[in-house]
């Protein structure tokens, strides 16, 4: 850790360093300085009002295709096929949260699965997001806990058991709700995506003091400034959206302790060699800060400790599941990965999107990241920021144990019924 007079001068650098790159700011890097709206039981006037706001944000920028993906959505039960009728409420729904600079976009895939098994679908839209990259400059993330509180709110006298399923942030604010209302009895489970405890760097704190010094030189409230090629989420990320995080996950330590433990069922996918997050707290927090017999975890692994197989601790059992996929050219699962089908048009194995952000600016290597990958071929799926080997990198944006997943996620929820 650094002493203070070091990271003064640590903070000194980065700032002379990056106010002398403040041209290539844009002005999708401003604030659009509008409300984003909150979920309300008449879903569909919520999703009406989110369109317009989508809209008026990013002025003429966005086609309707792209616009419409970044939208929260709803799936009702099929009358067909589910027995649906006007009598309410309805046996079981699930209310899907995002994570940090996506859309509800990045939990269609797994919306869908649930849609096919019947449930009621509500995915929201958290605050500063889908819009542009600027409105996550100002917000604060008692804005998502305020709208993770309105959608699940949304669902009250419509369903009898809701599940939450929270990828990322949207897993954070999942847990943050659990454990400020002292496991509340409206919850039936959770079902956590790459959840945030902690983010994965020891100088999270950073973030906070960077997003100040910006009102004073603008270029050090981003911690990155990237293309923002992709449709439906940001790439270029401000230091106050890696503030508010690192106080939500904050704050969610502070509510766990030995007298507040989760014992609400807790199903969690998660991937080892994670850069965004810190897996191994997240681990941690699941064997000892939650508690039911229930309670599953996926630890998907690129290197098995015979160890840890089938482990059991407290908070519930642990499988690891060793990742080798040497056909695909799939060395490792990346944060973005777990919640996507690989048959994803637009980041599946086939899919529009190549993420080769980490080779932005080396126009060689970037060319290289966006060839076709396979078993022969130099460039590898993985987490950008591992050594994996001397491979190029590709972040992988697909999980090819999709369907895998969503089988034991209902198994789990099978077995609380």
């Amino acid at each position: 850790m650094l002493n203070p007079v070091q990271f003064f001068n640590w903070v000194l650098f980065v700032a002379l360093s990056l106010s002398s790159c403040s041209a290539n700011l844009e002005p999708r890097h401003k604030p659009s300085n509008l409300k984003t709206p909150l979920p309300e039981k008449n879903f569909t006037q919520y999703i009406n009002k989110t369109k317009k706001h989508i809209e008026k944000a990013t002025k003429g920028n966005l086609s309707a295709k792209w616009i419409e993906a970044r939208l929260p959505y709803e799936f009702r039960p099929q009358k067909n096929k589910c027995g649906h009728n006007a009598l309410l409420p309805y046996k079981k729904g699930v209310l899907l949260i995002h994570g940090l600079t996506d859309s509800p976009f990045m939990l269609r895939d797994i919306g869908n699965e649930f849609k096919k098994e019947c449930y009621w679908v509500r995915s929201i839209l958290l605050p500063g997001h889908g819009t542009i990259p600027g409105d996550l400059l100002n917000v604060k993330y008692s804005e998502w806990i305020k709208a993770t509180n309105a959608g699940i709110e949304s669902f009250e006298t419509i369903v009898e058991e809701l599940y939450i399923v929270g990828f990322s942030t949207g897993g954070s604010l999942s847990l943050h709700y659990v454990l400020s209302k002292n496991n509340p009895m409206n919850i039936k489970g959770l079902i956590l995506i790459s959840p945030g405890i902690k983010e994965n760097t020891s100088f999270g704190f950073v973030a906070g003091w960077l997003a100040t010094l910006g009102n004073y030189l603008p270029r050090l409230s981003w911690l990155d400034v990237l293309p923002d090629k992709d449709k439906v989420k940001y790439e270029s990320f401000t230091a106050n959206a890696g503030a508010q995080f690192h106080f939500l996950t904050k704050d969610i330590r502070r509510h766990a302790n030995s007298k507040n433990i989760i014992k609400l069922p807790l199903f969690i996918a998660i991937g080892s060699r994670d850069a965004t997050i810190d897996s191994l707290i997240a681990k941690d927090f699941f064997c000892t800060q939650t508690q039911n017999s229930k309670n599953y975890m996926i630890w998907y692994t690129g290197e098995v400790n015979l160890k840890e197989k089938n482990t059991i601790c407290e908070g519930g059992k642990i499988k690891i599941r060793t990742i080798s996929n040497k056909t695909l050219g799939i060395l490792n699962y990346s944060h973005l990965s777990l919640p996507i089908s690989p048959l994803n048009k637009y980041y599946g194995e086939d899919g529009e999107y190549k993420n080769c952000l980490a080779y932005a600016d080396k126009i060689s290597e970037l060319k290289q990241c966006e060839q076709e990958i396979n078993a022969n071929s130099k460039v590898k799926y993985g987490e950008k920021n591992d050594k994996n080997g001397g491979y190029p990198i590709r972040r992988l944006t697909f999980n090819p144990d999709f369907n895998n997943m969503m089988k034991e996620i209902f198994i789990f929820i099978q077995s609380l019924n």
